[in-house]
């Protein structure tokens, strides 16, 4: 995009009206040349070959040879310069050198050294600057960084000067869209007031005010773009994820704009390096910052079908995905921004391997929470929702992370456990039970005659069997002990239950059947009390009590036992009569409270 915007300029430029000539110089020195594609690398061993690289690029680049202009830039020291903008300044003061000599006077390659002892050959030295070559450390003689410094200055002294005799061709290639726009406006305009020409301040102002209408444009057609690829997912997706994304690439945008339109402003080079840097950074940064949004609504998507699907692993998945990538994205950000800054990546990554040492051992408790992340991921000892009990930790699993896993407390608060306590600690998940257990004692008073017991067993079996979220074939309904206040009976049921608050109502429920079972076969529930018994005389003693009468006959076995079921299933067919109920939804009262009985 860039070379096409280039040509396009370059073309606007030729064609606007001069009456120079063809540039002799041009013309034998390309013709020198053996080659258009030759190295100029290895052709920079003495001041000498490198003028005539030098000269040799730019003619060839004047003749329309636009990919030469790079072997004149490899003529050019600049270290000095920064990475970001190290193309577009060396662009500028290879065509700027050019037109300094070229209205300079003639270069007479002859009476240049082809052997030079010193390290600097100066070639012409004036009170605007100096055009000078240093050997690089590499043996390669270029153009000296103290030449580019004062290139603007030596070019503002020869500004209004024709080119000299026999090359004033050489000024045709060299006419940008910039210096048509010098030809066109006013003297006022072309006037330097401060640093920069009044034009440029005016285009500046313009261009800042056209990528600001580009960035807004682009953030409403990013989001109408993005709706339209989440489909129907969108509406479960925070519409403030798309918003965070939109923002970064209408601003990545933004600098694009400017980073590929301020060449064509012709400023000076030392400004190009201080804006063209600030916007080349803020460009990456924009980029980075906008991945990194894209990682949020990415993972908002895939988190919205997750929620679809039975699985629960990929519930846990996404969120690590997630939090992988942004690791990623910023690690690889940094050096990107890095580089642009011209900050030495590469003496930083030595440090950390001269301390890898100590990095290790502080990155210990790291390491070992990432193998306590894979060892969910593998093991899946619970999923996003269980309820587990951690050593004293005890709630619901809100998160898995790749350093720690947080906790949702029954008392809403969050704890953060670090993964690598995983690896040796036993994790009891009762979010996985399929049943959920009922154990306790009721215990009835000493004087509850035996075939009460029976039937009041018996009753509470059949509750179990008729209740709809009990198990029905395991259950233990036994009288177990002989406590201290009554005979306490073992009632070990299960329940099925989707969630706790369900199981909280059925137990509710199931517990006031027992207790009305209770009141209906005159079963008394004994309280933990201490009673005084007084023996009285034996009988036939003065005083004592007359014998009772006898008992009559105890009642058949299988008379208690259908005793027991009958009051079971009249409890039942009262409270059950209009069927079972559905679990706990909170947003219907009516499936949250108990049945209720007149």
């Amino acid at each position: 995009m860039k070379r096409i915007v280039t040509l396009v300029f370059v073309v606007l430029a030729c064609s606007l009206p001069t009456s120079a000539q063809e540039d002799p110089q041009a013309d034998a020195s390309v013709a020198a040349a053996s080659s258009s594609s030759a190295q100029p690398s290895e052709e920079l061993a003495s001041p000498r070959a490198s003028f005539s690289a030098f000269l040799s690029a730019m003619g060839a680049f004047k003749s329309g040879e636009t990919a030469r202009l790079a072997d004149a830039v490899e003529v050019l020291d600049l270290s000095g310069v920064p990475n970001a903008v190290r193309a577009q300044v060396g662009e500028k003061a290879a065509r700027g050198l050019s037109t300094y000599l070229d209205k300079t006077e003639w270069v007479e390659l002859d009476k240049i050294p082809e052997q030079w002892d010193r390290e600097t050959y100066v070639w012409r030295r004036s009170k605007e600057g100096e055009i000078s070559l240093t050997r690089n450390a590499d043996g390669r003689w270029l153009f000296s960084s103290k030449t580019l410094g004062g290139l603007e200055a030596m070019l503002d002294s020869v500004r209004e000067k024709d080119f000299v005799e026999g090359i004033e061709g050489s000024g045709e290639a060299n006419l940008t869209l910039a210096d048509g726009v010098r030809a066109r406006v006013p003297e006022s305009l072309r006037a330097r007031t401060f640093l920069l020409e009044n034009w440029q301040w005016l285009a500046l102002v313009i261009l800042v005010v056209f990528g600001v209408i580009v960035d807004r444009l682009l953030r409403y057609l990013v989001g109408v773009q993005v709706r339209r690829m989440l489909g129907r997912v969108s509406k479960r997706i925070d519409p403030a994820v798309a918003s965070r994304f939109q923002h970064p690439v209408g601003i990545f945008v933004m600098t694009l704009t400017w980073y590929l339109v301020l060449p064509l402003l012709d400023l000076p080079i030392n400004a190009t390096k201080v804006v063209g840097t600030a916007v080349k950074v803020l460009m990456a940064a924009a980029a980075v910052w906008a991945v990194y949004r894209l990682v949020d609504l990415v993972a908002a998507y895939f988190a919205a079908i997750a929620v679809r699907t039975e699985s629960k692993l990929d519930d846990l998945l996404v969120p690590m995905a997630r939090r992988a990538l942004k690791i990623i994205v910023v690690a690889f950000g940094l050096v990107f921004v890095a580089q642009n800054l011209d900050i030495p990546i590469a003496s930083l990554l030595t440090g950390l391997g001269l301390g890898g040492l100590a990095f290790a051992l502080a990155a210990k408790d790291t390491v070992e929470n990432l193998f306590g992340s894979l060892t969910v991921l593998t093991d899946r000892p619970f999923q996003i929702g269980d309820w587990i009990v951690l050593d004293d930790l005890e709630g619901t699993v809100a998160e898995v992370g790749f350093r720690s896993t947080r906790i949702r407390t029954f008392y809403n608060s969050m704890i953060t456990v670090p993964n690598s306590k995983l690896v040796s600690a036993a994790v009891d998940n009762l979010g996985v039970r399929e049943w959920r257990r009922i154990k306790c004692h009721i215990s009835v008073t000493y004087d509850t005659p035996p075939e009460k017991i029976e039937a009041f067993c018996e009753g509470m079996r059949e509750l179990v069997r008729q209740h709809p979220y009990t198990r029905k074939d395991y259950y233990n309904i036994y009288l177990n002990q002989f406590g201290d206040s009554g005979l306490n009976i073992l009632f070990y049921v299960f329940h099925k239950a989707p969630d706790w608050t369900t199981e909280l109502r059925e137990r509710h429920r199931l517990f006031m059947d027992v207790i009305r079972l209770a009141q209906r076969l005159g079963v008394e529930f004994a309280f933990p009390t201490q009673t005084l018994h007084i023996a009285s005389a034996p009988v036939g003693m003065a005083g004592a009590p007359a014998p009772k009468p006898a008992a009559p006959e105890e009642r058949a076995y299988e008379e208690i036992v259908t005793l027991g079921r009958k009051e079971a299933e009249a409890i039942v067919r009262e409270a059950w009569g209009k069927g079972s109920q559905p679990p706990v939804d909170f947003g219907q009262p009516d499936r949250i409270r108990p049945v209720e009985f007149s």
